[in-house]
């Protein structure tokens, strides 16, 4: 999961610049995120001391405030309809994107009417389109309690925007990281 949070961070216009003056700082190459040795113990670490430094994860700080220690990661495959239901994290942008349901659905009818300033669903078709190309985006990362019944995207949350615009370009089944913990409802964003 780690590696897979901060290969999209890395992948991001917005937070480009800053997880490469984090690797260069740590005198780490960007391969120990786009081509994670998982069985190495030294790079495990490295991507867990880098996103530290990016979003407090071990601190449990910002983002991560009040994030459970005992999460079990898995990969998932979810249908479109479940991939669109996926609820974004509570935080004031997302709650006023969408009128305060947080589903991505509800954006994706906001920005088509031209309610959200300064976000157009053309810019972002070709996010969407990745999901077709031999460039795929980083999976989602989705967190619950064990039932699953509310799943609430932990990172993604543009990518997740541009799928409800074009959701023509979501494969029947989309492969995502799932983070599930009895104690998720104690997130601060959950």
């Amino acid at each position: 999961m780690l590696a897979t949070f901060l290969r999209a961070e890395l992948d991001s216009p917005r937070y480009r610049q800053r997880i490469r003056e984090l690797l260069a700082d740590s005198g780490l190459d960007e391969s120990v995120l786009l081509a994670p040795d998982l069985e190495r113990a030294d790079e495990n670490a490295a991507r867990a001391a880098l996103l530290e430094q990016h979003r407090s994860w071990s601190s449990r700080d910002g983002l991560f405030g009040r994030f459970p220690q005992d999460v079990t990661w898995s990969l998932v495959s979810l249908i479109r309809e479940e991939v669109l239901a996926i609820l974004y994290i509570d935080w004031d942008w997302w709650l006023k994107v969408t009128g305060g349901t947080r589903l991505p659905l509800d954006a994706a009818a906001r920005i088509r009417a031209n309610e959200v300033p300064d976000v157009t669903a053309k810019e972002e078709e070709p996010i969407a389109a990745r999901l077709r190309s031999s460039d795929p985006p980083p999976q989602l990362i989705v967190v619950a309690e064990p039932d699953c019944s509310k799943l609430v995207l932990l990172e993604g949350h543009v990518r997740l925007t541009a799928y409800a615009l074009y959701p023509e370009y979501l494969p029947e089944e989309l492969a995502m990281y799932l983070g599930t913990s009895t104690e998720m409802s104690r997130w601060a964003l959950f």
